[in-house]
């Protein structure tokens, strides 16, 4: 009960701080463009703020080695999050930045916002090492893969439509001016297709820069290569940081309680997507993900047997000594008589 009461009272925090956002854009304390700054405050400083934070203070270089299989677990978990969203965007034949919505919603949860508060409230001594940790998997890939979906898709028509990168499109020029070379010209005047313009290597990275570093990915990267390098950061710097990501939750609520007061729901509501993903986000995916990993460590759960003079209490990741181990409590080859040589000498 001490568990469920906590997550409990922490869900009923954030309906409280969705509900004074909410009230104050119904009362018209503020609106769209206070909303937006809060949009920018917490994209850019905030959440940056708060996974750097966390990552830093919450791991070194010995716990990173020490506990790569929970970075490796949550790479698994997105890569099957990714495959089954995309599978189910398909199955329900969504198309272009409908479909690509679909996939960024369902695929990424609120980590920042919910997650990390729960689980710093339900384990606040080992928490911060797999927050930290998952965190580093978790920001890079929303930050990455995560911006690539949200970002608009241009749709086709015909098969003859070209992305705004520059192309062309049915015999217009890209966006510098430039038609190519003088062949494709030619070409064109003769009745030709058009020829599409090629952004260079350098215009292609240079793109992907610009697309994919933000402030929380530098975040992310940052925390990574202190941790790699050993470097501690002080306590005099990390307090403040930590008093500044923490006010990421309260806001981030706020801001949504707003957005749900001026969002028309009647037409989100009426979105099939919406009950399908739920159902396979919230239910199918979690039952199938614990069925699989029950499967793989099967095999594995007698070299973890709890001695009987331990306790263990698997919710609150504690053990408790019950008893002092007797000789035949002890499995492992000891010969006794050498210790005692040992310490005599």
């Amino acid at each position: 009960m001490g568990q469920f009461g906590v997550m409990i009272g922490q869900l009923v925090g954030f309906l409280i701080m969705l509900m004074v956002g909410y009230g104050c854009v119904r009362l018209r304390f503020y609106g769209q463009t206070a909303l937006d700054g809060m949009c920018s405050l917490l994209l850019n400083v905030l959440i940056p703020v708060l996974v750097f934070s966390n990552a830093v203070d919450g791991a070194d270089r010995a716990q990173l080695a020490s506990n790569w299989g929970v970075m490796l677990l949550t790479a698994v978990m997105y890569a099957l999050l990714i495959l089954v969203f995309w599978l189910v965007a398909e199955l329900l034949r969504l198309k272009g930045s409908r479909s690509h919505v679909f996939q960024a919603s369902l695929i990424f949860g609120n980590a920042g916002f919910i997650g990390i508060p729960l689980i710093m409230a339900l384990w606040p001594q080992n928490g911060a090492i797999y927050v930290a940790l998952m965190s580093i998997i978790d920001q890079t890939l929303l930050w990455t893969y995560g911006v690539w979906l949200c970002e608009p898709v241009d749709e086709t028509t015909g098969g003859n439509a070209i992305g705004a990168r520059g192309a062309v499109v049915n015999g217009s020029v890209n966006g510098a001016g430039s038609v190519g070379n003088a062949g494709s010209a030619s070409n064109a005047a003769n009745g030709g297709s058009p020829a599409v313009v090629r952004p260079s290597p350098g215009t292609r990275v240079l793109g992907l820069l610009k697309r994919f570093v933000n402030p929380a990915f530098v975040g992310v990267m940052l925390a990574l290569i202190l941790i790699l390098l050993g470097v501690k950061v002080p306590d005099i710097i990390l307090k403040p940081l930590h008093t500044i990501g923490n006010m990421a939750t309260p806001m981030s609520l706020i801001y949504l309680g707003g957005l749900f007061a001026l969002t028309k729901w009647w037409g989100v509501l009426k979105r099939y997507e919406l009950y399908a993903g739920l159902v396979a986000k919230m239910i199918a995916f979690p039952l199938a993900f614990y069925a699989l990993l029950t499967a793989l460590t099967a095999e594995d759960a007698p070299m973890v047997t709890v001695p009987t003079w331990l306790e263990r209490d698997k919710n609150a990741l504690k053990g408790t000594v019950s008893r002092m181990p007797a000789r035949e409590d002890i499995d492992m080859p000891i010969e006794e008589h050498l210790i005692v040589e040992l310490y005599s000498k």
